[in-house]
């Protein structure tokens, strides 16, 4: 193990060492920060130097912001900043990547009726399809979802329930580290959304699928609306 790696995340939190920035998957560290109460004079002090740029032009004030969270956060670490920061910049900011994730999704909806349960990124690309589809979604279930960080929301095309869903449900662990904002609501998302935001995963996975899906309000949800 370097010393880097003893530290918290390795030289490049996002691509790896040696690689540039990327400046979308910077804002997102950021965001994770900021929703992590880490505060600028945190970030100053592990640091340690002054510095000029408090943003994403300063690589260095990024670095320092991803290893507080991975101390201070459960369950994060760099691989995991890692890994959500890349994926979730692949699906938003390459229209080639998105397209065809979202050509798969559509196919299997078809015209529906369909409830459509989405989990983690997959929150995101169920989202995305939905805005542009006229299939029948009685109910849109999002379960651990990033929809409500604020860098995410500005690259998604546009912030409403999609016309072809009929209810939309959101739960959210308040330990997942993927669910920084578990409740999508008017504060922070502008769409009529009915959520639950004291979801009770195993302790050693509060992002996991399997928990969410064993949740009885969760099943419970989903399988009324099936049978309907």
């Amino acid at each position: 193990m370097d010393e880097d790696t003893a530290a918290g995340p390795p030289r490049a939190i996002v691509r790896g060492s040696g690689a540039a920035p990327d400046p979308f998957e910077e804002e997102l560290v950021l965001d994770i920060a900021k929703r992590a109460g880490i505060t600028n004079a945190e970030i100053t002090a592990e640091l340690n130097e002054p510095v000029v740029a408090r943003a994403p032009e300063n690589w260095q004030w990024v670095q320092a912001a991803g290893r507080l969270i991975c101390r201070k956060v459960p369950f994060i670490t760099a691989s995991f900043i890692r890994q959500f920061t890349a994926d979730v910049h692949a699906y938003l900011m390459f229209p080639d990547a998105r397209e065809t994730v979202n050509e798969i999704v559509s196919e299997e909806l078809g015209d529906g009726p369909a409830v459509l349960v989405s989990h983690s990124l997959g929150t995101v690309v169920a989202y995305c399809v939905l805005l542009e589809s006229e299939c029948d979604v009685p109910l849109f279930v999002t379960l651990g979802s990033p929809l409500g960080i604020p860098t995410i929301k500005d690259a998604l095309p546009r912030l409403t329930k999609p016309p072809s869903v009929n209810q939309w449900f959101n739960a959210a662990d308040r330990r997942d580290p993927i669910a920084l904002f578990q409740r999508l609501d008017r504060d922070n998302f502008p769409a009529k959304i009915e959520n639950v935001d004291d979801i009770k995963n195993p302790r050693s996975n509060p992002h996991g699928i399997l928990g969410y899906l064993r949740d009885q309000i969760v099943s419970e949800k989903v399988a009324n609306s099936l049978a309907a």
